[in-house]
């Protein structure tokens, strides 16, 4: 099993040092092109929530394990927390929403999605793919 830990600012310019030093750990551990593409895109998605929405200046954590057949992401806040998590296949929203994507996108681009939330606690996303190239 190999195991990536990151604590990055809530800041947005910081998304992007955790999305390319997750690119190169998945890279290194033979995921294809796509399955990356797809994993990044997840993790923009849920970084960029944590530091719009928490409201929070404590750090993000981001947990990355390759193991096996899977790849499994974490990305933990320390912030308020969200009213309503999500459940069960997320819409897309208008193509005219300004906001709300977040979820649906993560959704689409993983095989699997969770998010566990408390107020005043935070909120954890933990989602992932199965390894294209360890499926039978």
């Amino acid at each position: 099993m190999k195991v990536l830990r990151l604590r990055i600012p809530p800041l947005p310019h910081f998304a992007r040092t955790a999305r390319r030093t997750f690119a190169k750990f998945v890279g290194l551990h033979g995921l294809d092109g796509w399955e990356t593409q797809s994993l990044v895109f997840a993790l923009g998605e849920a970084v960029a929530n944590a530091i719009q929405h928490a409201g929070s200046r404590q750090a993000i954590e981001i947990r990355v394990r390759v193991a096996g057949d899977s790849v499994v992401t974490t990305v933990k806040d320390r912030g308020c927390g969200i009213a309503a998590p999500p459940s069960g296949r997320v819409a897309l929203p208008s193509v005219f929403a300004e906001a709300g994507r977040g979820f649906a996108i993560m959704q689409r681009f993983t095989d699997f999605l969770e998010v566990n939330t408390r107020a005043g606690h935070g909120t954890v996303v933990k989602f992932g793919r199965y390894r294209r190239d360890t499926l039978g």
